[in-house]
């Protein structure tokens, strides 16, 4: 099975585990990451550029706002564009796909968050912003990004 019918599978066991408990507080977030998650999938994109921004107690390079650049579905050149210059190769796995955003955001809500803020680009259904949090507990664990100018490549 490739990767986007699983998750997109995945996705939909979680949206009926989370509907099958009718006072789950997280399932109109479910439901939003599902169907974002088709929208972006309907587009069929595997080659695009957009720009990244994280929030987090993170290394200072990923603090940067990032064009990152996909082809095939994988990341093949991230610029940072704070510090004018390209981010090495042997750095790319700590950035993400659009594919990887919403896996990242699946991860997070099956965490039972207690922040899970998220907006989604209306046409293409990518995520535009997140703020998380997953423990009011734990410090320094929470996460918040941007994902702006989309631009798909090769169409």
């Amino acid at each position: 099975m490739s990767r986007a019918p699983l998750r997109t599978l995945v996705l939909g066991l979680l949206l009926v585990t989370a509907n099958g408990c009718g006072d789950d507080p997280l399932s109109p977030e479910v439901e939003a990451l599902a169907s974002a998650r088709a929208r972006w999938e309907s587009t069929g994109y595997t080659d695009y550029t957009y720009l990244y921004r994280l929030s987090c107690f993170c290394p200072p390079q990923l603090l940067e706002t990032a064009r990152v650049s996909v082809s095939g579905g994988q990341i093949t050149a991230v610029y940072l564009l704070d510090s004018d210059r390209p981010a090495p190769p042997d750095s790319y796995n700590l950035y993400h796909t659009i594919d990887g955003l919403f896996d990242r955001l699946a991860e997070s809500l099956a965490a039972d968050p207690v922040v899970f803020e998220v907006t989604y680009d209306g046409a293409a259904g990518y995520p535009t912003s997140a703020q998380i949090d997953i423990s009011e507990q734990i410090a320094d664990e929470e996460y918040s990004f941007t994902a702006s100018d989309l631009a798909a490549s090769g169409l």
